[in-house]
């Protein structure tokens, strides 16, 4: 069991007529028990070059209301500088120049949008189908069995992709703040077959998505360069 132990301390000699000395001390556990947390993100900086928006952690992939815990510090030298903290798209406040931040999060996922593909008739050399990035190109004409087979065995990058039937697949997305709409057509959001013969490949969607309300995001204060450490401690 591993033991990771948080402390904090204030001091002041002038903040009040009396001195000031708070410490509080705690070992981080999984939720309602007493065995030490051994999941984390590893420390990380991110370093942001906008006044975007910028999404730190995703609550669809941590386990929904356990005990986990989020550091953060603003890395800039620069007093003016600013990170606005929020989950979602509430603000919970600002970190300033070496300032920091030790908080508890209660990650919550998102549902995840998810369509099918039904694929008929006979797909000929050369057709295709193409999503996320990744083209399928028949070699020799297939059957929709075949076809199949080929497209559950690609990599997508922000979908998994599963065999529902002999010529149905189903795509279900990798987090929950996808929301745009899939159909065959030319976007490139859409699922698109293109064919020489009479192939088709039928989309319906199955799952719309609603995104995540948990993620921790940070937008800087400044278009240059500004540095957030991060890492969070997770079941």
């Amino acid at each position: 069991m591993a033991t990771t132990t948080a402390q904090l301390v204030i001091t002041s000699t002038d903040l009040l007529s009396d001195s000031l000395s708070l410490s509080a001390i705690s070992t981080l556990t999984t939720a309602g028990t007493s065995t030490g947390v051994t999941q984390t993100t590893g420390l990380s900086r991110k370093t942001t070059a906008s006044t975007d928006q910028y999404t730190i952690y995703q609550g669809d992939y941590y386990t929904n209301d356990k005990a986990h815990k989020i550091y953060l510090k603003n890395l800039s030298a620069t007093a003016a500088e600013f990170f606005t903290v929020t989950i979602d798209d509430s603000p919970m406040g600002r970190i300033y120049a070496g300032d920091w931040a030790f908080i508890p999060w209660s990650a919550a996922g998102g549902v995840l949008a998810a369509f099918t593909v039904t694929f008929a008739a006979t797909w000929a050399t050369g057709d295709t189908f193409a999503f996320d990035g990744i083209t399928t190109t028949l070699a020799d004409t297939e059957t929709t069995v075949a076809l199949v087979d080929l497209i559950k065995n690609k990599k997508f990058p922000n979908w998994t992709v599963v065999e529902t039937s002999a010529s149905v697949v189903t795509f279900t997305s990798k987090n929950s703040n996808y929301l745009g709409l899939i159909e065959i057509g030319t976007s490139s959001d859409d699922a698109v077959s293109t064919t020489a013969g009479n192939g088709t490949g039928t989309v319906a969607r199955t799952v719309t998505a609603v995104a995540s309300a948990s993620d921790i995001k940070i937008t800087p204060s400044v278009g240059t360069a500004m540095t957030l450490e991060h890492m969070l401690f997770h079941e």
